[in-house]
Parts: C-alpha cells; sequence; structure tokens
C-alpha cells in the first residue's frame, strides 16, 4: 500500500542544537510554543517502519495512553516540539476505538497542540476561547507515567476528525527531551478561514507556524530529515 501522506523533496540536512534541546524541561514555562503534531495512522506499527524507511530516523516507542486503546511513537522536531504518531494498540478493533475509529481510518495530521502555562496564559493566548480541562496520561515502556492537562481550542474548526488544543504538562522531562533525533520542523502549515484568529498569537510568539485564511480546512507539516524534506498530509 502506497504511503500518500509522505513527499520527499531533496533538500541539505541543518544540524540540530542539542544545547537547545537540553532546555526542553522549561517548555511552556514563557509564553506559547508548538508543542507537538499529532499525525494518526490506521497502523501503528507499519506506519513506523514506512516512516523509518523514508526519513532513515527510527522513531521512539512512546508507550500507551491511559484510555487503553492507542499507542504513540516519537520524533523531536526541536527544543520544545515534536512528532506524535498514533494509532490503535495491537489488537484493538474499530468498535473497541468507539468515537476515535473516525480519526484511525486513515493516515492524516490529525491535530496540534500548543504548549502554555494554563494557570497563568500569556496575554496573547489569554484573547482566544479555552474549553474545558481535561486531564490525559501515557504509561512509558520505562514503567514511568507522563501526564498533562489540555484545554481545547474551540473557536478553530479543522474537520470533525481533527482536534486542536493547548497543553500543559504536569511531568518531566518534555517528551521533545526524550524522543528520537534526527528531524526538525520548517512549518506547520493551517488552513481555514478562521486561522485569522491565531495571528497575534503566532507572531508574538515566532511559532513555525504558517496561516492560510483561506481554502479547505486542512493541517499539514513539513519537516527536515536526512533524506530531505517531507509533508505529512
Amino acid at each position: 500500500m502506497k504511503l500518500k501522506s509522505l513527499f520527499l523533496v531533496p533538500l541539505l540536512l541543518l544540524g540540530l542544537d542539542n544545547g537547545v534541546r537540553a532546555q526542553a524541561d522549561a517548555c511552556g514555562a514563557e509564553g506559547v510554543s508548538l508543542d507537538h503534531v499529532i499525525w494518526a495512522v490506521p497502523d501503528l506499527e507499519d506506519y513506523v517502519r514506512r516512516f523509518e524507511a523514508l526519513t532513515s530516523i527510527k522513531p521512539k516507542y512512546g508507550g500507551e495512553h491511559t484510555n487503553g486503546v492507542t499507542a504513540n511513537y516519537l520524533v523531536s522536531l526541536g527544543a520544545c516540539t515534536y512528532l506524535e504518531i498514533v494509532g490503535p494498540k495491537p489488537g484493538v478493533t474499530p468498535e473497541m476505538l468507539g468515537d476515535r475509529a473516525k480519526t484511525y481510518a486513515r493516515e492524516h495530521v490529525a491535530g496540534f497542540a500548543l504548549g502554555a502555562d494554563l494557570d497563568n496564559p500569556p496575554e496573547a493566548l489569554s484573547k482566544l476561547t479555552l474549553g474545558p480541562r481535561n486531564e490525559g496520561g501515557r504509561n512509558k515502556p520505562d514503567g514511568s507515567a507522563l501526564s498533562w492537562v489540555t484545554a481545547g481550542l474551540p473557536d478553530f474548526d479543522f474537520g470533525d476528525d481533527k482536534f486542536q488544543f493547548v497543553i500543559e504538562w504536569t511531568s518531566e522531562p518534555h517528551p521533545a527531551a526524550t524522543a528520537a533525533e534526527g528531524a526538525e520542523i520548517m512549518q506547520l502549515t493551517l488552513a481555514n478561514p478562521q486561522v485569522t484568529g491565531l495571528r497575534e498569537l503566532v507572531e508574538t510568539n515566532k511559532l513555525p507556524i504558517v496561516l492560510q485564511p483561506s481554502g479547505v480546512p486542512n493541517i499539514w507539516l513539513t519537516i527536515r530529515t536526512p533524506r530531505g524534506s517531507v509533508i505529512l498530509r
């Protein structure tokens, strides 16, 4: 089966600044960051192999979510940003996924998370509507656990199988610090007439996000890898 979401363009790889990566524990402490981008896939192990074959980067297993049905692999995209490749755990059927089944019916960029302090949101974030807070967690392979609090961004709609939210980590270290290395974010493109509402936040925090306030709502991610640039759609 052809992997439709990945497009390779020859491009010189720029090295990551490992010194900056060491600051990952401070992510979200000041301002707003692009915390992570979510790539949802129907077969987690299969798409991880495809990603490695195309980029030469082997995603690192992140563990199982406390929802009991999904797990993920992670690739660092910078000091405070990472790619989450997420899909059903082996043996999980669409019926077991319930309302989540549509999200994992095909591979696609399913959403993104902004990192920030939800108790003391920066000015640009405080101007946006935030949804109710929800606690979440993930059990790591080493037996430790990660925890977080999220709040949705209900004023932005990229489709009923996509989601966008703000996340505050309540555990350490930040996942970007322990994810597989070798990739770097070039840009996250958000296409939606509503995205003009994010302009101040993006510009104030110098986020690697390109806003396209026209066309069909969509999200895609461009990253730099050892084998060139890759676009995930």
